[in-house]
């Protein structure tokens, strides 16, 4: 919280002040500092994050003026910057008695217990601040806000950032927070919301504009946010993050093409940057352009031989041109590079597959779902090598697996129900059938495609039509 009290001090008097102040702790003269100095010199040191020296200018102000309260309170202030609250609220207690009225009293006891983890305690004291303050109170309720979110409480801090909107709703520091806040909690439209309010007032933000277009790219909400990185971008044409973040979304949403234009000009701004390069091997890759895809890929690996998605991408051509063997050497060398990327190991099962390895697909797709358990394909690929041997036991062995550690996934629950109808187990089918509808009625078209004699299995149909009978539910729909 800053000073109410006027400052008297220009940029230029405040350095001349801390020139002073330093000349005399270093031993070459003597000064004569009065409390307002010193707390021009403390609030100096904090400003610019220098909480020794704050602490030091803290010590050495006590010694010329022992009695003064404003200088004991600013010794509180820093010992929580310095994360002491315990010794800060010492001395808060004791000023408390002194300075009934003193907001700035119980906003800094209301920051410490804040730290030391007494929330409710601290909120009583940050009301007992506001009901102290009659002018800045919407600067007061924000900085509350700022010591919730610098805990990562923002749901907090929005109860405040919403007191401090009320009374001044032009105000773009706090409109911003209560986007970000908004944000954090998992509140989109809201967030999306406070950033055009922010705008509607100061439509020059670039890194508002931005935000704006990460949050809505959050939201599938493609078209929206390219429009807003484009604002930034034509504020700031060389805003590096907004050319990726646009290109990544052009990507993300099938527009491979254009991507590509925006990524190459990017790399005018960022020549060698590996990341870009690598995205458009993947666009190309895409787009099926196996030379220019394999070309970038290359550039990649030229900037960084250790770039792991470069050799993966690599691999991943190779593979869809066919040759097994160099695909299997690329993908090899990404997975030495990066050992815990489940999507590498998936790949590798694929292509040990495609060559007749069973033993290593096993190997690389149960080394896959051991990174990541929530690899539905890799637990697929699994089950269908087993089933591929008529080993249903095997397969179901290893889909019971995987059902514990993904309960909600009707794609398993499904396969158990074909492998359970292969057992002849009628009763373990139409248990995990049940399920798999409840997951998700509408896939039971796709589990009649991958195994078309369920579609006339008494067991099948007979429990479909109790589950069609009680959702409402109907199959021909």
């Amino acid at each position: 919280m800053s000073d109410d009290r006027e400052h008297y001090y220009s940029d230029s008097s405040i350095k001349e002040l801390v020139s002073r102040y330093e000349g005399m702790i270093s031993g070459r003269e003597r000064y004569y500092f009065d409390v307002d100095e010193f707390e021009e010199i403390i609030e100096h040191y904090l400003n610019t994050g220098r909480l020794s020296r704050a602490f030091s200018a803290v010590q050495h102000s006590l010694k010329q003026h022992p009695s003064s309260t404003p200088l004991q309170l600013k010794k509180a202030m820093v010992l929580n910057e310095k994360s002491r609250p315990h010794e800060a609220l010492n001395i808060l207690r004791a000023l408390e008695r002194i300075e009934l009225n003193n907001p700035e009293v119980f906003f800094t006891k209301g920051v410490a217990l804040n730290l030391a983890g007494m929330k409710e305690e601290s909120i009583s004291q940050f009301d007992r601040a506001i009901a102290l303050t009659d002018d800045g109170k919407a600067g007061l309720i924000y900085n509350i806000s700022v010591v919730f979110e610098q805990k990562n409480d923002f749901e907090s801090a929005l109860s405040f950032l919403l007191r401090a909107y009320e009374l001044e709703p032009d105000n773009l520091s706090i409109i911003y927070d209560l986007a970000y806040c908004f944000e954090r909690t998992g509140s989109p439209a809201t967030a999306a919301e406070y950033y055009n309010k922010y705008l509607d007032i100061d439509p020059f933000s670039e890194n508002v504009w931005y935000n704006l277009g990460v949050l809505y790219n959050g939201i599938d909400e493609y078209d929206k946010a390219i429009e807003a990185y484009d604002f930034a971008i034509a504020l700031d044409d060389e805003f590096a993050s907004a050319w990726f973040n646009k290109a990544n979304t052009l990507a993300n949403s099938g527009r491979q093409r254009a991507a590509i234009e925006v990524y190459r000009k990017l790399l005018h701004l960022e020549k060698d940057n590996e990341q870009v390069t690598c995205y458009i091997g993947e666009c190309y890759e895409k787009l099926e352009q196996w030379d220019n895809a394999l070309e970038y890929y290359n550039r990649t690996i030229g900037i960084n031989n250790v770039y792991p998605d470069a050799w993966f991408g690599i691999g991943m051509v190779m593979f869809a041109l066919g040759d097994y063997s160099a695909s299997l050497s690329k993908i090899k060398r990404a997975i030495e590079l990066l050992p815990d990327n489940s999507e590498y190991w998936f790949a590798s099962g694929n292509v040990h597959l495609k060559m007749g390895n069973r033993k290593d697909a096993v190997a690389a797709y149960r080394k896959a779902v051991g990174i990541d358990p929530g690899d539905l394909e890799s637990w697929l690929h699994l089950s269908d090598i087993f089933r591929d041997m008529n080993d249903y036991d095997g397969a179901v062995e290893i889909l019971t697996e995987a059902v514990i550690l993904n309960p909600d996934s009707p794609d398993i629950s499904y396969r158990l129900t074909a492998l359970y109808l292969m057992l002849r187990n009628n009763s373990l089918a139409g248990h995990f059938l049940r399920i798999a509808l409840s997951l998700n009625y509408e896939m039971h078209k796709d589990f009649f495609e991958w195994y078309p004699p369920a579609a006339g299995h008494k067991t099948v149909i007979r429990v479909i039509g109790e589950f069609e009978n009680n959702s409402g539910q109907s199959l021909n729909k």
